[in-house]
């Protein structure tokens, strides 16, 4: 059973790499995007981190050792972000097409937004290894935002560029906007991070060599 998890996550890692690649692109094969921005994006600073995990993962799951906390600990918060930018990226698209705007999305941004999101709520729940963590893990949740908002507010000023336009004050009509809108998601992700946190509290089942 161990195996079938390594599998898995490997298949999953592989899949992540490949979008994270294809969705660069425009950085490194056809140069129409600067690489700055396209890492100033939540979703993809969100996928980074799950390769990130799945690799701590993996070697403790080759191992067979049980994961320690802390890594259970960072498995649901990168779930947290993960699900958070799939679901505000579904409700752009949404509102796309409400306004019949055009919105092209190429499989690789389908696969971060969407596919990989749904893959890192199934591995948190389904991968038996978990620790059942405790409810203050919710809050940490806000630190990586919050630094990532600061940034972004900073270097869009500097470089007239802003990855989301609701975080753009020249878009929204100034600061106060933008930090409505950025208190709404904070509470959107300080939601989701509760929620992963009481599926981590759930029974946790046993493989059959344990």
């Amino acid at each position: 059973m161990r195996m079938i998890f390594l599998v898995v996550r490997v298949a999953a890692l592989v899949t992540a790499l490949w979008a994270l690649i294809s969705r660069a692109d425009c950085v490194f094969a056809t140069g129409t995007c600067l690489a700055a921005n396209l890492f100033s994006y939540f979703t993809i600073n969100s996928n980074i981190m799950l390769v990130l995990v799945l690799l701590i993962a993996m070697y403790y799951n080759a191992l067979s050792i049980h994961e320690p906390e802390w890594l259970t600990a960072a498995r649901a918060l990168t779930t947290t972000y993960m699900i958070v930018s799939g679901t505000t990226f579904g409700l752009l698209l949404v509102n796309a097409e409400l306004l019949n705007h055009l919105f092209l999305v190429p499989l690789s941004s389908k696969v971060l937004h969407f596919v990989l999101p749904a893959y890192a709520l199934l591995d948190f729940l389904l991968v038996p290894a978990r620790h059942r963590l405790h409810w203050r893990v919710a809050w940490l949740s806000m630190i990586f935002p919050f630094l990532w908002a600061v940034y972004t507010l900073v270097r869009g000023r500097l470089a007239g560029w802003y990855p989301y336009f609701f975080l753009n004050p020249d878009l929204v009509g100034g600061y106060q906007t933008v930090l409505i809108y950025s208190t709404v998601v904070a509470a959107f992700i300080l939601l989701i991070s509760f929620l992963v946190i009481a599926l981590s509290r759930l029974p946790i089942a046993k493989l059959p060599d344990e």
